[in-house]
């Protein structure tokens, strides 16, 4: 039996299906580019190879049934490689974990579709897009409002402690480009003149870039910070502070920005020396404020 298969079609068809899939799995991950247009990019690009893949693939002529599904899942990772700059094993199985299970609520949305829709490209194609946005708003959006939080916290350095309240932002993506360490962002009028700011072995520079602008921020290290978050107390040792030289808020409400990762994964009272806080869940070049 000869089928008639229109190439066209099934680029179009496997590039939105795959765009859908990197959608959710990287709204479920939280990773982020450096801007809007660059995540959008790299997924449009991303899925555009992984489809011009599967067709030449699909294509390939006296080749098994076994090879090829191997074919297209070797693609399906190098795509998840690319587009979402894995540099961990762990990262990698989540990134796995959360394709698949994405692709099964794929299953599952277009199998429950009335038979009128399956035979329309354009409109399965929408509606998978639409399904994939509105799904990865809605989850952001939640996770967002899950993190953002005013806590108080307790910075200490030697016999010097200073408290002050804290925001919990799950916008800060900055990182410590060498060390790979989450930055937080605090006043430095509230370290001036308690804590000596000007040592050399504190002392490092940070890019960072918000709307609009770009430079290096000063940073220091600070022996402990202490969050009190829920009626637990989770200690922090070596933490990376970026010195903001003005009022982060116009009233004073909080005075310093924490950076998402040291709480995300903080399920224990308290963090041991030197442990790495999830810097593999976000690049550490991406270094957004």
């Amino acid at each position: 039996m000869k089928y008639i298969v229109y190439i066209d079609r099934l680029f179009l068809l496997q590039a939105v299906q795959t765009l859908t899939l990197l959608l959710l799995t990287g709204a479920f991950l939280d990773r982020r580019a450096p801007s809007a247009a660059a995540s959008v990019f790299r997924l449009v690009l991303g899925s555009g190879a992984e489809a011009l893949f599967f067709c030449a693939v699909f294509c390939l002529r006296g080749i098994g049934s076994l090879p090829r599904r191997l074919l297209f899942a070797a693609g399906s990772l190098f795509g998840l490689f690319w587009v979402f700059r894995i540099r961990s094993a762990q990262l990698f199985l989540r990134s796995v974990l959360f394709y698949c299970s994405a692709g099964f609520l794929l299953a599952g949305f277009l199998h429950v579709l009335p038979e009128v829709f399956r035979e329309s490209l354009a409109a399965v194609s929408g509606l998978m897009l639409l399904l994939a946005a509105g799904a990865a708003f809605f989850w952001r959006q939640e996770r967002r409002r899950r993190e953002q939080a005013v806590v108080t916290a307790e910075l200490t350095e030697g016999k010097v402690r200073v408290v002050t309240e804290a925001l919990i932002d799950s916008g800060n993506s900055l990182y410590d480009p060498i060390s790979g360490k989450p930055v937080s962002v605090v006043e430095q009028s509230v370290l001036d003149g308690r804590i000596d700011l000007g040592r050399p072995e504190r002392f490092r520079l940070v890019p960072y870039h918000t709307l609009g602008s770009r430079g290096l921020m000063q940073t220091v290290e600070i022996e402990q910070l202490k969050v009190k978050r829920e009626g637990q107390d989770y200690l922090f040792e070596h933490v990376l502070l970026g010195l903001y030289n003005g009022r982060i808020t116009q009233d004073g409400s909080y005075r310093l920005i924490l950076h998402p990762a040291l709480l995300r994964d903080g399920r224990c009272p308290r963090r041991q020396k030197g442990k790495q806080h999830d810097s593999e869940s976000s690049d550490a070049g991406e270094n957004t404020v």
